[in-house]
């Protein structure tokens, strides 16, 4: 099977070699052309998603008996979690009754 003539300048477009020199002159451009285009995405996002958003109706409803109904508050939990916060803010408010004076030496004690 004989393969057709390929022309010097299609073997010049895909070379390897060509394609690294053209990255080392242009990389910095590349870059920041690259840099460019997601910020400018990135700010098409927001803006979209802040000031032209778009909900029906229907779904704002389904949103809120969704989210709300979730939350649910657990009083008898609440109330627990107050009780420990309080036993723990007694105990560490209590001053310690040192019984074993450690700043004083043997012959000092007695």
């Amino acid at each position: 099977m004989k393969l057709p003539h390929i022309p010097k300048k299609f073997k010049k477009f895909f070379s390897f070699k060509e394609w690294m020199f053209f990255w080392y002159r242009h990389y910095k451009g590349m870059f920041f052309v690259g840099f460019l285009a997601v910020v400018a995405l990135g700010s098409f996002f927001w803006y979209r998603n802040l000031y032209q958003y778009h909900w029906s109706d229907e779904r704002k409803q389904a949103f809120l008996e969704q989210h709300f109904k979730e939350t649910v508050f657990q009083e008898k939990a609440f109330r627990d979690t107050v009780y420990h916060l309080q036993e723990r803010s007694r105990i560490h408010d209590a001053t310690p009754n040192l019984t074993r004076e450690i700043f004083l030496s043997n012959a000092e004690k007695q």
